[in-house]
């Protein structure tokens, strides 16, 4: 249905994701749209234009907004995990150089993908596959510029490979990763800010319910549904958290 129909019919644009097109003659909808508020002479043109669109209602549907918060939670949720489990790895983390920038030449600077690419070597090392010979050094010293506290080392008998030993782990580091976990996690769950946080989302839906009118009791209902589904998901980003945690020790 074009919006311009629903402009006909007299109905406040509202969120897509809350409410269904209906064609029936029911007398009971679950909940209407807010009509806007005109004057005599404007509502009697748009009762001429609203005779062929009678029976179009705009109706709340709570499964649909119920599947479309959970579609959203989930996304936000994936989004946490991934990020978690970087944090997890540390430096030990194949993806760990992807977004560096590698100086080739006063004309030309790559992403460290396009020139090389890293892998894990047992737990302790990194081995990085140069493309081209001649960029290594280029690479060297932009990882060394990258304050990683990684020192890169050329293979002595193969010029496309570097060999990066990685720290071993102590109470200090896991304490810092522990704590980057940490405010990752408040970060998801509760940065009012953040438009993909659990509780940004919880209040876009609680948003859009108060500008709809009709049965309180499904409103409600309704209410009580967002709520139970936020919690439910901030169980599972802390339970991620709490089993993240442990994996380190």
């Amino acid at each position: 249905m074009s919006l311009s129909v629903l402009k006909r019919a007299g109905f406040v644009p509202l969120s897509s994701s809350l409410f269904s097109l209906s064609r029936t003659f029911s007398t009971s909808p679950i909940v209407w749209a807010k009509r806007d508020k005109k004057g005599k002479k404007d509502a009697k043109k748009d009762a001429k234009k609203q005779d062929k669109d009678d029976n179009e209602e705009v109706v709340l549907d709570p499964k649909a907004i119920i599947r479309d918060l959970k579609v959203r939670y989930d996304t936000t949720f994936d989004q946490y995990s991934k990020k978690l489990t970087e944090l997890k790895m540390g430096k030990a983390n194949p993806a760990i150089f992807d977004k560096l920038k590698v100086k080739i030449d006063d004309s030309y600077t790559a992403t460290f993908p396009e020139i090389a690419m890293t892998a894990m070597k047992g737990t302790n090392f990194l081995n990085v596959t140069v493309f081209d010979p001649s960029h290594s050094k280029r690479i060297i010293s932009a990882i060394l510029e990258a304050n990683m506290n990684l020192n890169p080392e050329v293979d002595p008998k193969n010029p496309q490979l570097l060999k990066i030993k990685l720290p071993n782990s102590t109470k200090e580091l896991k304490a810092k990763q522990i704590k980057e976990m940490k405010e990752l996690h408040d970060y998801y769950k509760s940065n009012a800010g953040f438009k993909d946080s659990l509780i940004a989302i919880r209040a876009a839906f609680m948003k859009d319910l108060k500008n709809v009118e009709g049965s309180k009791d499904i409103v409600k209902k309704l209410t009580t549904e967002i709520d139970s589904t936020y919690k439910t998901y901030a169980d599972k980003l802390s339970t991620a958290l709490k089993n993240t945690e442990k994996s380190l020790n």
